[in-house]
């Protein structure tokens, strides 16, 4: 029986109705849902870490889940603690240290406006040396300082709702025997849950240890070549390492022009450059497929539009999750016939299995 014109405008109405309520509560909210997404990312890393664990063998035996999810919750707690102490050892040194490279970026447009001035005969300098001598440094790394500030001033509050969804964790098998007592019902909800759950932790905890991975060697490559503020350079590229296409370049960036405001030479910037681009070039194109199988399978459309939606809606907080929320979505709706239809749009390839 085919719908009438009626139904489908209420239909559209109470859908369009939704998406706005939903788009105002993702702005009031902020505070509340911001944390509690970073919760959830952190809960899946951790279950994941622990499954990854518990397949280890100590002799013959392997450990139980219980100590295995202790063990990834000592290591998640060790990794906080470590960003947050990076957080609130560099970004204030950063800030205060960003006048002063804007000096210097000023004075090496000026000196480039000249050079290029003198070549063409040209006395006015150039318009777009203008406009770029104008960059505001200590305003764009304020920007990622605020970021990073928001997440570690909610620790405590990110801490509590991990705690809270792996003891909801727990339970969820008895939930799901009380909502579902019939035998056929409950396999099929258990099976889609366990195909769900798989594949969202795969992704997270590959991508985490490969961008943890990629941010210890570009931490180490800094150090080595004597570039100021390494491990801040090195935490910017394991956040960004998150966002494909746009992450990695604008991870890279920022080192190499500190490089060559720092030295006065071209030479160190190069090397920089050509250091940290070979470092994401063997993670991304040489460990991480081995890893993940196959990549994100991502629209770029799709993420193009969801970076800018969460960029808006969260700032760089946002963009940093955007992709995984992502995926999250894709993996999900893909595993339910009324939503695939938005898992194959949202898909490169148009199977988002």
């Amino acid at each position: 029986m085919a719908t009438s014109p009626s139904r489908d405008i209420v239909a559209f109405a109470a859908s369009s109705g939704i998406a706005a309520l939903t788009l105002y509560l993702l702005v009031v909210g902020q505070s509340i849902l911001m944390p509690l997404v970073l919760a959830i990312f952190l809960t899946y890393l951790i279950v994941a870490a622990a499954h990854a664990l518990q397949k280890l063998k100590v002799g013959s035996r392997k450990p139980p889940y219980w100590l295995a999810l202790a063990m990834a919750i000592v290591m998640l707690i060790g990794l906080i603690g470590l960003l947050v102490q990076i957080v609130a050892g560099n970004i204030s040194a950063v800030v205060e240290a960003a006048p002063s490279y804007q000096s210097r970026l000023q004075s090496l447009f000026a000196q480039i406006n000249a050079w290029i001035s003198e070549a063409v005969g040209q006395d006015r300098p150039l318009t777009l040396a203008s406009i770029v001598s104008e960059l505001d440094l200590r305003a764009i790394v304020g920007r990622f300082a605020g970021a990073f500030q928001s997440i570690a001033g909610n620790t405590v509050q990110i801490v509590a709702y991990v705690l809270f969804l792996l003891l909801e964790h727990r339970t969820i098998d008895r939930k799901i025997t009380a909502l579902f007592p019939e035998p056929d019902r409950q396999g099929a909800v258990r099976q889609t849950m366990a195909k769900i759950g798989g594949r969202i932790e795969t992704y997270v905890l590959i991508k985490t240890f490969v961008s943890f991975l990629t941010g210890i060697a570009s931490y180490v490559a800094l150090r080595i070549i004597g570039v100021d503020f390494a491990a801040f350079w090195a935490l910017l590229i394991f956040v960004l390492n998150f966002i494909p296409y746009v992450g990695t370049p604008i991870g890279i960036a920022f080192p190499v022009l500190l490089a060559l405001l720092q030295f006065n030479t071209p030479v160190t910037a190069i090397v920089t450059l050509g250091v940290l681009i070979g470092i994401q070039t063997a993670v991304e194109n040489g460990m991480e497929p081995r890893l993940m199988g196959n990549s994100l399978n991502l629209s770029p459309v799709f993420m193009i539009l969801s970076l800018s939606l969460w960029g808006a809606l969260w700032g760089i907080t946002g963009m940093i999750l955007a992709v995984p929320m992502m995926v999250i979505l894709m993996i999900t709706f893909a595993q339910f016939p009324s939503t695939r239809p938005m898992a194959i749009l949202m898909s490169e390839s148009g199977n988002p299995d």
